[in-house]
């Protein structure tokens, strides 16, 4: 049997209504002071204008309402709280760093001799320029600007790996290619971005469809092999020849506590052997690629190097472009900040 509901007298309700009317000046809290000001504004869309000031008096004097209302987060503490800067969710894959400058071989560019001595050498200055920031970048943020540990004080400073860029772009060059051809995604889950990854996948699963074999192998690389102590050079993008040779190596800060974004543009020249059902035998070839590596630093920890892909060298026009006052006004900034937004779900 449910129990009655027991009635209060009206004199009670009224002693324990907060918005009493009794002789004593009883104040509501600030809470429900302010929910009744904003209603009553928001109810009145065509107040007079002595009645609007009067409502922005009353609520001039409550003060420090920033204190009581709840506080807005930056962006960056938001994408933090959702797991943006942690190692886990952070994605690989950021894109091309932008007004990326990857000069192709010295054939393919002006000569030296008039008329064009004068654009030949503005392209030399810019390569010479544009060599020296970036390695000035990769000093500054991994030695000078690196955080001092709270123990002993000194500078956790982080290797260059000047000399051992071109050994990783060669071994993830050959071992990606290599899974490629024998269907290995496992191998390329682990040394490729997920760009990249998504599309050696759909090349491997049409290969299935179609059922077609590849094979794929590397006999030379062509050029000069300079020694490794003259990788160290920071114009090392300068040597001349050079069968494996850097490009470009640039660094950049990530909106995040000790926390970079690095990118290596390597240029291969080898001889490679390809061969699929179409052709009756194995047929060597030679490639130029322009295979881009790259690093992430997040809280100080550092990933493995991982192999982004492959680009096509600046055109003309992009050279034109950098060397004049019309570049791009994209910035890295803005770039990592549309990467993260489509990541997080945010603007």
């Amino acid at each position: 049997m449910s129990r009655p509901v027991d009635l209060l007298p009206r004199r009670i309700i009224q002693t324990l209504s907060p918005f009493t009317t009794s002789s004593r000046s009883s104040k509501p809290c600030l809470f429900c002071a302010h929910h009744l000001q904003v209603s009553s504004i928001k109810s009145r869309q065509f107040t007079t204008t002595q009645r609007r000031n009067a409502h922005v008096g009353k609520m001039k004097a409550i003060s420090n309402w920033d204190a009581r209302l709840p506080k807005m987060h930056a962006v960056k503490t938001q994408m933090a709280r959702q797991g943006g800067g942690n190692a886990a969710s952070m994605p690989d894959d950021l894109g091309r760093m932008p007004n990326a400058l990857v000069i192709s071989s010295a054939t393919k560019l002006p000569s030296w001799l008039p008329p064009n001595f004068i654009k030949r050498a503005k392209i030399q200055w810019l390569r010479l320029k544009t060599a020296a920031q970036d390695c000035f970048s990769i000093i500054y943020l991994q030695w000078w600007d690196a955080p001092k540990d709270p123990v002993t004080g000194k500078r956790m400073s982080k290797p260059l790996e000047f000399s051992n860029r071109t050994e990783i772009a060669k071994a993830l060059h050959r071992t990606f290619n290599t899974a490629l051809a024998e269907g290995d995604t496992a191998t390329i889950e682990k040394i490729a971005c997920t760009g990249l990854v998504t599309s050696a996948k759909s090349r491997i699963q049409r290969r299935k469809r179609m059922r077609v074999r590849e094979e794929w192998g590397l006999r030379k690389y062509m050029g000069i092999n300079y020694p490794r102590f003259l990788q160290k050079w920071p114009l090392s993008a300068l040597l001349p020849g050079a069968g494996v040779k850097v490009i470009q190596d640039r660094l950049a800060p990530l909106p995040f506590p000790n926390s970079s974004f690095r990118q290596c543009t390597v240029r291969i020249d080898s001889v490679q052997l390809a061969k699929t059902a179409s052709m009756s035998g194995n047929e060597f070839f030679n490639v130029t690629e322009y295979v881009v590596i790259q690093k992430l630093t997040l809280h100080g920890k550092e990933q493995q190097w991982k192999l982004w892909g492959t680009v096509e060298p600046s055109t003309m026009e992009d050279i034109d472009k950098l060397m004049g006052s019309t570049a791009t006004s994209e910035t890295l900034a803005s770039r990592l900040r549309d990467n993260f937004s489509n990541v997080t779900g945010m603007m």
